[in-house]
């Protein structure tokens, strides 16, 4: 299957074919053969196919099998032997992640 948009829902979804947008849910696995293009933001992702792109997620792993072109925000992250990653790596503290602040001037 084929998709030219965004994806997003609240629970799991599996892309076992090409996804040419962004995809948001709570978990994610990118299977083996799949294509993403586009940023992917979820709780948890599992890469096994390629993903060109940023990802965001509070869980990333990324199988041996797996092709990143991009940037990845995570606070855990597990890399398999073989896999291929072009990057940053960007590690976001659990608890600040959380926090929503305002900061203004006082008059």
């Amino acid at each position: 299957m084929n998709v030219s948009g965004n994806l997003a829902g609240d629970g799991v979804m599996q892309v076992d074919g090409t996804v040419d947008g962004d995809i948001r849910c709570a978990e994610v696995t990118i299977g083996l053969g799949a294509q993403v293009c586009g940023q992917v933001e979820c709780d948890t992702v599992h890469v096994h196919g390629t993903v060109t792109g940023e990802i965001r997620a509070r869980s990333v792993s990324l199988s041996s099998s797996a092709r990143v072109t991009g940037d990845i925000q995570h606070e855990e992250l597990s890399i398999e032997a073989g896999a291929y990653m072009e990057g940053k790596l960007l590690r976001r503290d659990a608890q600040q992640s959380r926090l929503n602040l305002v900061v203004g001037e006082k008059s």
